[in-house]
């Protein structure tokens, strides 16, 4: 089957373990930029699954940046996901990001819910499979790091209750 058409048929790529690694499932109209980002989500997550991304996504080599809204000196170190969450709570007026570059596509999270491991990225930045490989190199990391389901969805809230566009679960 030629590639055109696989990417017309086929809707999201499901990963499980090494039995489909690589295969790539790419459809370009679910990157065409339409002024909304995409969301790369873990749902149900935990304060120790935030600390396994942050270890994860500092030891893969990528470009890290983490920075506080309110602080006016740069952050020399990723700090703990409990220490960002505990801030977050004290001070009602602080937030944070957390920017992960990996090849030419940024993701990044700004800890709206522990219990919601959620990171952006814009839709325009994945245009052909050497950059959808990128994205699918991130998502595969975080899942394998926490062990859990991820999904890619459409800009939103309300990650459960939306179509995913991609999903990845790990072994």
């Amino acid at each position: 089957m030629e590639l055109a058409q696989r990417q017309n048929d086929v809707r999201r790529f499901s990963v499980t373990g090494e039995r489909m690694g690589s295969r790539l499932r790419y459809r370009v109209e679910d990157f065409v930029f339409d002024g909304s980002l995409r969301d790369v989500c873990i749902l149900d997550a935990k304060i120790e699954d935030w600390q396994r991304v942050f270890d994860s996504v500092e030891s893969a080599g990528w470009e890290v940046s983490f920075s506080w809204t309110l602080l006016e000196v740069p952050v020399g170190r990723l700090p703990s996901a409990g220490e960002v969450f505990a801030r977050l709570e004290r001070e009602p007026e602080e937030s944070a990001s957390l920017a992960v570059q990996v090849g030419n596509v940024w993701f990044t999270s700004y800890f709206f819910e522990v219990d919601e491991i959620e990171f952006t990225f814009d839709p325009s930045d994945v245009v052909d499979l050497e950059t959808f490989a990128q994205l699918e190199k991130f998502i595969r990391r975080l899942g394998d790091s926490v062990g859990k389901r991820v999904v890619v969805t459409m800009e939103g809230s309300d990650h459960a209750a939306m179509p995913s566009l991609l999903e990845y679960v790990p072994v």
